[in-house]
């Protein structure tokens, strides 16, 4: 089977220091940058990701931490404590991950051409 009917072509944008960090991760590893791109979406998107599991664990350590310090409980005019504000900060850099159960029905959305995000 040729690549024409095996992949289906995906243009994205890159920042450039993003660029040479592929090609010289593709020289060492030997790999085509295309492939690697394939694997780092499929890793992104599978179900139970320990990567991004680990991520959102370090998120809500750093959280923990904020919220015992004694400096972080200031409150500000508005209301919110300096810790409130930069909890809010660390929340909104969680990776979402799939649920489950929805995730069959989402890679069939993918597969049948209409990506779906990840719940």
């Amino acid at each position: 089977m040729t690549h024409f009917k095996q992949y289906k072509p995906f243009m994205a944008y890159l920042e450039p220091t993003e660029i040479d960090k592929l090609k010289k991760f593709a020289k060492q590893t030997k790999l085509p940058m295309a492939q690697i791109v394939r694997e780092a979406i499929s890793q992104r998107m599978a179900n139970g990701d320990p990567y991004q599991s680990g991520f959102n664990a370090g998120i809500d350590k750093s959280i923990n931490t904020v919220n015992n310090m004694k400096p972080a409980q200031f409150r500000f005019p508005s209301g919110k404590s300096f810790a409130e504000m930069i909890d809010d900060e660390l929340n909104k850099l969680k990776r979402r991950e799939k649920k489950e159960a929805k995730q069959n029905k989402e890679v069939a959305n993918v597969e049948g051409g209409n990506i779906t995000e990840p719940v």
